[in-house]
């Protein structure tokens, strides 16, 4: 959602996976990620990396051949540096490992004022900073260095070509806007290709082409030229054209806040606060339509003996990648959410008792198939869950009725030898039907 990306699936980072932005958080069909993906890239990621790293390399220098003067030279490459590498500390985090960056404002300007040469170093060196605040793996900063040096320079040669520099005033905003989609559409196409290669969605699912995206970077671009052309015109009031990046970003950081204050912050799904408020929603809807729906209870088999054995770190990757399963396993629609330690909760809209059990057997089969890969682990960690079903309106007709009729179910799971579907009335999910052909 802006000119980089924080992690992605498979590459080693902070939040060690990426989730692509989905609209309604955990309500639908693939919840965040967590590090049970891959330790490493795949090919055509890794070839895709490095495409972009050697294309960044290699433009830089064609581009040195041909270089012009340019409207400035590098003393105001080295102050468009340091405004870019300020703006790069205040990075505002977005859904699915995304982030929109104000820097995106100087790098636009140093298109338009610098010679190629210095503006590739501006688009380089303006992280640097920012690596001492922000955990990035090697791939990442390799990635995102590369793609903003592309990027950059293909705004420069738009620019160049349609004869920004000393043509009219007219023709000066027509070149500047050409420069300025340049630098979007290059950048989000680039980090798109990476997204769909490493985290394995398709490329409208990572929302990089979406309005919101492309309207923001659209608007920083566009800033990015008015202040080249403040610049140009009186260089003491440059901090008046800046000055509006601090409404900016207090403006895309509220919106974060409120989500911040929805979601869990381990495993990206809503958290118990706010799942209590959405089972209350689907009660009430039920209740109006007199339709059934379905609420899941979900305990991670043994996990203390994943923090024991492995360490913390571990129990948080289980903790992702339990998240990521369940997701994987739901509709568009449907509610998951951490419920607290190692317990989550499901609600599925319109499933009676047979389609909910047939729903928590997919979640527990994948969840006992699947393999988690964390640093701290010698070997790969295998979890198993146990789950309980309620469903509305047989087993309640409350919130408190059906969780404690699901918790119930979930206890009788548990006991019974872990890693097992139950339902209230002792029912277990149907076995799968075999079909003669």
């Amino acid at each position: 959602m802006s000119a980089e990306i924080s992690v992605v699936r498979g590459w080693r980072s902070r939040e060690a996976a990426i989730g692509v932005s989905r609209e309604g958080l955990s309500r639908l069909r693939g919840a965040p990620a967590g590090s049970a993906a891959r330790k490493d890239l795949s090919p055509l990621a890794r070839g895709h990396l490095t495409f972009v790293a050697v294309g960044a390399v290699g433009v830089s220098v064609v581009v040195g051949v041909f270089d012009r003067e340019g409207t400035y030279g590098w003393g105001v490459a080295a102050i468009l540096l340091g405004l870019a590498a300020l703006a790069q500390l205040f990075i505002v985090e977005k859904p699915g490992s995304q982030s929109y960056r104000l820097a995106l404002v100087f790098l636009l300007t140093s298109a338009i004022l610098l010679p190629p040469a210095a503006v590739a170093a501006v688009a380089a060196l303006h992280y640097v900073p920012s690596w001492f605040r922000f955990v990035r793996s090697w791939h990442v900063r390799i990635f995102n260095v590369g793609c903003t040096v592309l990027s950059s320079l293909a705004a420069w040669v738009v620019y160049d070509i349609s004869g920004g520099e000393g043509a009219s005033a007219g023709r000066f905003a027509l070149a500047g806007a050409a420069a300025a989609a340049t630098f979007v559409i290059v950048n989000h196409f680039l980090l798109a290709v990476m997204i769909k290669l490493a985290a394995r969605v398709r490329m409208r699912d990572t929302k990089l082409f979406g309005v919101e995206s492309l309207s923001t970077d659209l608007a920083l671009a566009a800033l990015g030229i008015g202040v080249a052309v403040v610049w140009v015109s009186n260089t003491w009031t440059i901090a008046f054209a800046v000055a509006p990046l601090l409404l900016i970003y207090r403006a895309l950081h509220v919106p974060q806040l409120e989500i911040e204050a929805r979601i869990d912050a381990k495993t990206g799904l809503l958290n118990a606060r706010e799942f209590e408020a959405a089972l209350l929603h689907e009660l009430e809807r039920a209740a109006r339509s007199a339709l059934p729906f379905s609420l899941l209870m979900l305990d991670l088999d043994h996990f203390r003996n994943f923090n024991n054995t492995h360490g913390h770190l571990a129990g948080d990757a289980v903790l992702r990648a339990l998240a990521e399963t369940i997701g994987l396993e739901l509709r568009h629609g449907d509610i998951a959410a951490r419920f607290g330690g190692e317990e989550f909760a499901v609600v599925i809209p319109g499933a009676d008792q047979i389609a909910a059990l047939q729903v928590a057997e997919r979640i527990r089969a994948a969840v006992e198939a699947r393999r988690v890969h964390e640093e701290t682990a010698a070997v790969p960690l295998r979890a198993t869950v146990s789950i309980g079903v309620a469903t509305y309106p047989m087993h309640g007709r409350t919130p408190k009725e059906l969780t404690h009729e699901a918790d119930q179910a979930l206890y009788r799971a548990k006991d019974r030898g872990r890693n097992q579907v139950v339902g209230v009335d002792d029912t277990a999910p149907p076995a799968p039907q075999l079909v003669a052909v």
